[in-house]
């Protein structure tokens, strides 16, 4: 998925980019830049498990 529709999906599901997801963001561009793009795609499905983890259990950031 492009970054576009992954921008999407958090908005659609109205989860925040917390600093973990963030840094997972971060990871995913380093990926991308190594041509590991299966693993770049893993990782921005996790980040959006954990957005909605976070979302569903009221994760505060400190």
């Amino acid at each position: 998925m492009d970054g576009e529709t992954y921008l999407a999906i958090l908005k659609e599901n109205e989860l925040k980019r917390s600093k973990l997801v963030k840094l997972l963001e971060k990871q995913v561009a380093i990926l991308y830049e190594n041509d590991l793009t299966d693993l770049a795609e893993e990782t921005k499905w996790l980040a959006i498990d954990i957005a909605e983890y976070e979302k569903e259990n009221g994760v505060i950031e400190i």
